[in-house]
């Protein structure tokens, strides 16, 4: 068996553990040329989504919309006296402030979670 291969490799990790140690920072001694610039993601997105399952009742839905530091979105959800609750919500720099409308229902008539 040759030692070339043996050779080779040690050299590798040899190179790869100078690199590692000499590294951007310098040992922890700074020199003061690096400069280090904060990343800032602008926060924007758009979701929706529905649940609409009649079996166990559960049907609902939501969406919302972000453009920086304004949040605007409203969910539907079936309450389990059949009824519904609709929410709209604003949150900006004025703060978070929703607006709930409900529906009545008849009690009753929505599918339970009963075990027997």
């Amino acid at each position: 068996m040759s030692r070339f291969p043996v050779a080779i490799v040690c050299v590798l990790l040899g190179v790869a553990f100078a690199l590692a140690e000499h590294g951007h920072g310098h040992g922890g001694h700074g020199h003061g040329h690096g400069y280090v610039q904060d990343y800032y993601a602008y926060p924007k997105y758009k979701f929706q989504y529905g649940v609409n399952d009649h079996y166990t009742g559960d049907v609902k839905q939501q969406s919302e919309v972000r453009d920086g530091e304004n949040v605007k979105g409203e969910y539907s959800l079936r309450e389990a006296d059949g009824g519904w609750r609709h929410v709209t919500y604003v949150a900006d720099y004025n703060g978070f402030r929703a607006n709930v409308h409900r529906t009545p229902g008849q009690h009753g008539h929505g599918h339970g979670h009963g075990h027997h």
